[in-house]
């Protein structure tokens, strides 16, 4: 029963004492698990602990209160230090017999089956009226047990009235009770209005405390506790989709399959059968050339893309051989130089070494279907698979952190990555308030603007959700080549300019231009110019980090 419905049965409800207790509890002596025969108001003095109701855990500290209703199951899981409390029991009833509009939140005989556990406003006042009343009830005698009961009743109506009015004194407080109920009840229907009832706030409330405090939503951390609970069943049991989706929250599997490949990047079935069947029967791999089975992870690996050694990186992993950046450039990013340690450079990613290739003596060779002309001839040295190269970067770090027996790993970088990128956006849309980000490249005497359809793009308008020009909002295509004197019409408030040296005399040209200089943002130096090598050529993990920190670079701290 929430505040809002109790504050309606307040002028039909009676409130009759039934036991005022003292008592002290110490470490080890807590007491076991059992069902209150009454309401009870639980006031703590000293101490120090944890306390349990119907599941939901309260941290207990000086001048802590709880209520809980009759037959709620009330557990004192830890004491820390000695605690001493003051427990008053009592019953409230409907006044019968008008029961009116009230009697439709009637709970047989017993009403204020509100919980809550908080440190509130006040309180040392309010434990002067409870050690009062505890005073009136050890004397019961003609007046005194009357007055026991107004003072509670007045109390009962001192604690709801601040929780009505201030809710919780301590964010923190309310997040934590908050999680700790998502994670007991995760599988339930959870909606951000039942939350916020529990801490006695407003959905608004909640879900501001929620970003202060962990950078994510209320209704954001039920999905990614659901999704750990989901991953953690398909690698463990047998258990349908269907099933998996009902255990968890999800009424229909299609919503279930749908958010997990959103959270993760690929689907409940290709999980199970790419990620846990391979533990039994070896490892299947689907890719653009159809299945590949090996029976054990591979120790020896060669990739002809660089974002892929990024991805390894990100595993603590190295292949033995990779391609440079492209091009005509034969290293390594910069930013992976070191890690990558010994491994071999292979010639570019246009034109991989295949001779080096094969004296490598690699178990697994990775590709894209740009190398579609070397496969045959790649697959005769070694078991070869070939991915999309523009394919979701989580897929295939999924992929990688099954052929390394990394999979737990993979899992923790994906959801570190959307909760910085969750925080990140949020910190944008506060400061950017609706201006507009383009992402451009001169190239081959034109300007590719990128759309979200690019995977760079994708993490400026979907991840981080950076607003797109105008001119680029509904593209399907992965960028717009427009000419140069077109480029006033993109008009965006911020550019992130990407360049590298292949097209750098292109790029002054564009710089030095009449339409450059007639931009507002150039005007404004809003133009932020970033290594087309990190934002385009190596797209992992690693990568996809780095241009999450320049973004907050030059967008917040610039």
């Amino acid at each position: 029963m929430s505040i809002k419905e109790q504050v309606l049965l307040s002028n039909d409800t009676a409130i009759k004492l039934l036991d005022v207790k003292r008592g002290s509890m110490f470490s080890g002596n807590a007491l076991p698990n059992y069902c209150l025969p009454a309401n009870v108001l639980l006031f703590v003095s000293r101490g120090y602990g944890e306390l349990s109701i119907d599941g939901t855990n309260y941290t207990i500290s000086p001048f802590f209160v709880c209520h809980a209703g009759r037959s709620a199951a009330i557990d004192f899981v830890s004491v820390g230090q000695p605690l001493e409390y003051i427990a008053i029991y009592y019953r409230a009833e409907l006044m019968p017999p008008d029961r009116g509009e009230a009697a439709q939140y009637f709970d047989g005989q017993n009403l204020l089956q509100v919980q809550f556990g908080v440190s509130l406003a006040e309180r040392l006042s309010l434990y002067q009226i409870v050690e009062q009343i505890e005073q009136k009830w050890s004397m019961r005698q003609g007046l005194e047990g009357f007055h026991a009961n107004a003072l509670l009743q007045g109390l009962l109506y001192e604690l709801l009235k601040q929780l009505q009015n201030d809710g919780y004194q301590h964010p923190s407080e309310a997040v934590s009770t908050v999680m700790k109920y998502i994670d007991a009840h995760y599988n339930q229907q959870l909606r951000l209005n039942q939350l916020a009832e529990l801490v006695h706030s407003s959905s608004r409330q909640l879900q501001r405390w929620f970003k202060q405090q962990k950078q994510i939503g209320p209704m954001e951390y039920v999905i990614k506790i659901r999704m750990k609970h989901a991953a953690q069943l398909l690698q463990h049991t047998a258990a349908t989709i269907h099933e998996i989706a009902e255990s968890i929250g999800y009424r229909n599997a299609f919503y279930f399959s749908r958010a997990f490949k959103k959270y993760y990047g690929f689907s409940p079935l290709y999980y199970r059968q790419a990620v846990v069947d391979d533990k039994k029967h070896g490892l299947v791999i689907k890719h653009v050339k159809g299945e590949l089975y090996l029976r054990q992870s591979p120790k020896r690996m060669v990739v002809l893309d660089v974002q892929y050694a990024d991805q390894l990186i990100t595993l603590n992993e190295r292949p033995v051989g990779s391609v440079g950046i492209g091009g005509s450039v034969t290293c390594f990013p910069k930013y992976l130089q070191d890690k990558l340690g010994q491994t071999e450079v292979l010639g570019t990613y246009e034109q991989p070494n295949i001779e080096a290739i094969s004296l490598l003596q690699p178990d697994l060779i990775v590709c894209t279907e740009t190398h579609e002309q070397h496969y045959e001839q790649l697959s005769r040295l070694a078991p070869t698979v070939m991915f999309q190269r523009n394919e979701n970067w989580r897929l295939i770090l999924g992929i990688f952190g099954m052929l390394t027996d990394k999979t737990e790993e993979a899992n923790q970088i994906l959801l570190e990555y959307r909760e910085k990128a969750d925080r990140l956006s949020t910190e944008l849309a506060n400061t950017l308030r609706g201006q507009r980000v383009a992402l451009i490249r001169p190239r081959d005497a034109s300007i590719r603007v990128h759309t979200a359809a690019h995977r760079t793009g994708a993490v400026l308008y979907e991840d981080l959700g950076l607003p797109a020009p105008f001119f680029v909002t509904e593209a399907s295509d992965t960028a717009y080549h427009i000419s140069l004197d077109v480029l006033p019409e993109v008009h965006a408030d911020h550019y992130f300019l990407l360049s590298n040296d292949m097209f750098r005399d292109w790029t002054n040209t564009v710089q030095d231009s009449t339409e450059w200089r007639s931009l507002s943002a150039v005007k404004q130096q809003c133009v932020y110019t970033v290594d087309s090598s990190v934002w385009i050529g190596s797209y992992g993990p690693t990568g996809i980090n780095r241009i999450l920190d320049e973004v907050a670079h030059y967008l917040l701290y610039s």
